[in-house]
């Protein structure tokens, strides 16, 4: 049985089609392409969706980083604290803003940003930011984390381009599900993709910045617009606003998204419980992770990368897609071979992951044939 790892013709359904000409002909009709009403609507939607006071949509996840590098004004020779694990977008906005990233090293069992790693780093390296990622949806350690920088002044950006509606958890003991908060509701700047293949995904590229200070999304709205506001141009910006029709595709899917993700974790439910009882060699998520992560990716664990490789084969021979996030930690990349920081773990864990399918529209009988491919292989 095939089974795939997007699934865009189940998930934008008939219906859905139907709705979103009917909203693209409502806005030809308006002649409102930019900075239309459905981005208003969205904006406030999801703020209040995430906890946030105020949600700024921009083109794309990585302006959304580079705007909020900018607008806490990190630049030219600042360092910047980034995970070795995550896509390289990250790093990316960093060198882009002029600054200089430095890595620091994961937990070897999540990819997450190690509270380890960055103390050490601390301890020789003046960091002006950190950006820790909600690697796969899983949610990054961030109250630790401002236990340590907010005392010594510094910056935290929180990535949440695979994070839509993941729920800040940093395993304390005795906090039920709804005490739990959603990324975006802390006092961060918290950025978002809404990439087509997001948990919550545009019809193409569109990000957004959260903030909870009223100064920051100012400043936010004057940097996305060529850094025009209602007092006239007081710096220059960039052109990075959302168009109307992805905004309001944004608007269209984000009653779903909450439903969706309960599918997810159902998914990755199933995953846990058949390849835990039976697979025991596997390095899976933890299970403490499964109500709070938002899973937009489930990641497994094997033993070196050349298994991991023949399985992802044994897996494909079968019809069955599973992906490499990632093949190469960010410090394997070529042009972050020299950048300071720490990596082994990194590098452990790159060469190791693998991801399997885990879309809403997946049936339970496609994830039995994955794990029965799985076992299949490693019998």
């Amino acid at each position: 049985m095939p089974v795939s790892f997007y699934d865009f013709k189940r998930l934008h359904s008939v219906e859905l089609q139907k709705n979103a000409l009917l909203l693209f002909s409502e806005i030809i009709e308006q002649n409102s392409y930019i900075d239309g009403k459905y981005n208003k609507i969205f904006e406030t939607e999801f703020a209040k969706h995430q906890q946030a006071k105020h949600c700024i949509l921009v083109a794309n996840g990585t302006d959304a980083i580079e705007l909020a590098l900018e607008a806490k004004n990190i630049g030219t020779g600042d360092k910047v604290g980034i995970p070795g694990i995550t896509f390289h977008a990250t790093a990316e906005a960093v060198l882009n803003r002029g600054a200089e990233p430095v890595l620091i090293d994961v937990d070897p069992l999540t990819g997450l940003i190690s509270i380890d790693s960055l103390k050490r780093i601390l301890s020789h390296t003046f960091l002006k930011a950190i950006i820790p990622v909600h690697i796969y949806g899983l949610p990054a350690p961030i109250s630790k984390l401002e236990q340590i920088c907010r005392p010594r002044g510094i910056t935290i950006i929180e990535d949440g381009a695979q994070a839509h509606g993941t729920l800040l958890d940093d395993g304390e003991e005795n906090l039920e599900r709804g005490d739990l908060k959603p990324v975006g509701s802390s006092d961060n700047l918290t950025t978002f993709s809404f990439y087509p293949t997001k948990n919550l995904g545009a019809f193409g590229d569109a990000g957004a910045i959260l903030t909870q200070s009223d100064d920051d999304a100012q400043k936010l709205l004057s940097l996305r617009n060529h850094g025009r506001s209602s007092r006239g141009l007081q710096f220059f910006g960039r052109n990075s606003r959302c168009d109307h029709f992805q905004a309001a595709i944004l608007y269209l899917k984000l009653p779903s998204l909450k439903e969706h993700n309960k599918r997810r974790t159902e998914i990755a439910g199933q995953y846990l419980q058949l390849l835990s009882s039976s697979l025991p060699e596997l390095g899976l998520p933890g299970k403490n992770f499964l109500h709070s992560s938002s899973w937009h990716l489930f990641p497994i664990l094997l033993k070196n990368r050349e298994q991991k490789l023949r399985l992802k084969d044994h897996l494909e021979r079968k019809q069955i897609a599973s992906t490499l996030f990632y093949e190469r930690s960010l410090g394997e990349e070529r042009p972050l071979l020299d950048i300071p920081g720490e990596r082994t773990l990194s590098t452990s864990f790159a060469e190791k992951v693998l991801c399997l399918p885990i879309h809403p529209c997946l049936e339970e009988d496609e994830v039995t044939e994955v794990v029965e491919g799985i076992k299949e292989f490693l019998a």
